[in-house]
């Protein structure tokens, strides 16, 4: 029969996917530990004045890029679309004899 100690240890062991996104895991966060110990030590001797100083100006700057870009998606800043205008178009006679179509009838719109 299973015993369900040997069910726990068979999903204890690391496949090779887990091994490798572990791995993968160590490497970014050894990079993101260096970069904030790097930030830190940078900003270790601000003023709290300074820091609360480039708080503001770092939210307001990529705040007001947001929502410039937001605002762009939304409202198009393209402009209106463009209308097109309708144009006649000047059939033979035999085409409009073929078609039984009324000369009145070969109104298009014209792509420019």
């Amino acid at each position: 029969m299973f015993s369900i100690r040997k069910i726990i240890e068979r999903f204890k062991k690391p496949t090779n996917e887990s091994s490798q996104s572990d791995r993968i895991r160590e490497v970014v966060l050894k990079l993101q530990r260096k970069a904030a110990d790097y930030l830190n030590h940078k900003a270790a001797h601000w003023s709290p004045r300074k820091t609360k100083i480039i708080l503001v100006v770092f939210c307001l700057v990529f705040g007001e890029l947001s929502l410039y870009i937001a605002g762009k998606a939304i409202l198009r800043l393209n402009g209106p679309p463009v209308i097109q205008k309708e144009a006649r178009l000047s059939l033979p006679a035999a085409l409009l004899k073929a078609s039984g179509a009324k000369p009145a009838d070969s109104v298009i719109k014209a792509h420019r």
